[in-house]
């Protein structure tokens, strides 16, 4: 009786853990301006080397303070993403500059509330759409375990009526390798 047995292949699985934030704000005079922020949090496995599954969850607000009629109206939108996306690093995951391809999907939660004169005049029913993802990026190893991690990401999202539009982020932040 012959024993057949093909060849053995090691494969290296690690955990990439990573936390990013996003801020701006843009003035257009005393009376209108817009500001946003953001907070990402991943969780990534990789295998096969150079392929990684990524689950994040963002949570981000933005205000827009805008003069309409002589009045002052604050629209105040919280927005959370959860997201999967298949990661494709395009270096060895022992180069310093490591870019990455990345596509999945993403549910997004979005949430408005709108004040006139800090009055509260409508709180919009939280809109829920899962929609395709894809962006690149790139991690910048400091040490083997630790990295600068930097992406532009973009989803698909619906905006009623079959109509869709390209929300995007930059994010900027820090990874650990387990």
């Amino acid at each position: 009786m012959a024993l057949f047995s093909g060849p053995q292949v090691a494969e290296a699985f690690f955990t990439e853990v990573s936390v990013s934030y996003m801020q701006k704000k843009t003035s257009f005079d005393a009376f209108n301006t817009y500001s946003a922020e953001s907070t990402t949090g991943s969780l990534s496995f990789y295998f096969l080397e150079r392929l990684a599954l990524e689950m994040s969850y963002t949570d981000g607000t933005s205000v827009k303070e805008e003069r309409v009629s002589s009045a002052q109206q604050t629209t105040v939108q919280k927005t959370q993403v959860i997201g999967a996306d298949l990661i494709w690093i395009l270096a060895d995951r022992k180069a310093v500059f490591q870019p990455y391809l990345k596509g999945g999907a993403a549910q997004i939660t979005r949430k408005q509330t709108i004040k006139i004169e800090n009055t509260l005049v409508e709180t919009l029913a939280p809109d829920v759409a899962i929609a395709p993802s894809y962006g690149l990026g790139c991690r910048f190893a400091i040490t083997e375990t630790f990295g600068l991690k930097l992406s532009y990401d973009i989803w698909k999202t619906p905006i009623g009526g079959g109509a869709t539009t390209d929300d995007n982020a930059i994010k900027a932040g820090l990874s650990w390798i387990f």
